[in-house]
């Protein structure tokens, strides 16, 4: 290609979508980045705690109306309901299993179509729009492990420290269940949500597994998640550790578009905006003859022979 048309074609790219894709980010957070300098000029100038309270409340409903508009009602109704019942069992032992019952029928009630199903797909799983991510453990992984711990950094702590360690009294398969389980509840009551993030449940623990034990008998540094300095692995960057490593990340890259198989465009729009159903996903999984599931299954069997 010459260096005009060279040219010619990355201006088209940034012009088509460079700048567009500006636009279009200044248009969807410049009012809410005037909102945060707003509440940072009040509570940087002082004043009255009240006031600073007001100028928050209303801020953030402003905030609300702005992505959800009149559909911030049902985000106001989930908090009104949860401090209702903080109120009401504030000297009680067990508040927390009466809010976490609260919130599980709320959950319950949009995922059964007791609320239009284009407004509550538009509502459920809003913490994971807003995310920090390790993009490179994505795209490039070194593991599933990686993967899950970096897509979504703040989710995959709060999981960890209330979920995970606290279920690990049951082992650590059941803790791993419990967690993508939890998981899969704050994502929203979907099937093909479910599915996914259970998968990965299943994939993880024995990718998990299965690397440790090679590891220890090997002695390499061939983990899920990478060696430190020190450690005590014999073999650390010989080439075949390197080719183990990027086995694995091909495995994972492999499960990745498996398991994203199911969001590919060949559904139609009414059934997007209203989640996809169990039969889609069940479907996906089958023209693809359960690959992803087969691979981890063989893998589980060769960690039990060589346990």
């Amino acid at each position: 290609m010459e260096p005009s048309s060279m040219l010619a074609l990355w201006l088209q790219l940034a012009e088509s979508c460079g700048l567009s894709t500006v636009q279009q980010g200044l248009q969807q957070i410049w009012r809410l980045l005037l909102l945060c300098l707003l509440c940072r000029l009040c509570f940087r100038l002082g004043g009255m705690s009240t006031v600073k309270h007001m100028v928050s409340v209303l801020t953030g409903l402003y905030g609300l109306f702005l992505f959800f508009e009149l559909h911030m009602l049902w985000v106001l109704l989930l908090g009104a309901l949860c401090y209702l019942v903080l109120l009401l069992s504030r000297r009680s032992s067990s508040r927390g299993l009466f809010l976490s019952g609260v919130i599980l029928i709320y959950l319950l009630m949009g995922e059964l179509h007791l609320i239009d199903p284009v407004t509550w797909h538009k509502m459920r799983g809003k913490c994971s729009i807003i995310c920090v991510v390790k993009p490179l453990s994505v795209e490039m992984p070194r593991s599933m492990v990686l993967v899950v711990t970096s897509w979504n950094i703040p989710m995959s702590r709060w999981l960890n420290t209330y979920v995970f360690k606290n279920a690990m009294k049951l082992g650590t398969f059941p803790a791993i269940l419990v967690t993508y389980t939890a998981s899969a509840l704050l994502h929203g009551l979907s099937f093909h949500l479910g599915a996914v993030l259970l998968s990965l449940g299943f994939i993880t623990y024995v990718e998990h597994v299965l690397r440790k034990k090679l590891a220890a008998i090997f002695s390499a540094c061939i983990l899920s998640r990478p060696c430190t300095s020190d450690c005590s692995h014999q073999h650390k960057k010989e080439c075949w550790v390197m080719l183990v490593n990027l086995l694995f990340s091909f495995l994972a890259i492999f499960h990745l578009t498996y398991l994203g198989s199911m969001f590919g465009p060949d559904v139609d729009d009414q059934a997007a905006e209203e989640g996809y159903l169990a039969s889609h996903t069940i479907q996906k999984w089958s023209e693809l003859n359960w690959a992803s599931h087969q691979v981890v299954f063989v893998c589980w069997v060769f960690y039990r022979l060589i346990q």
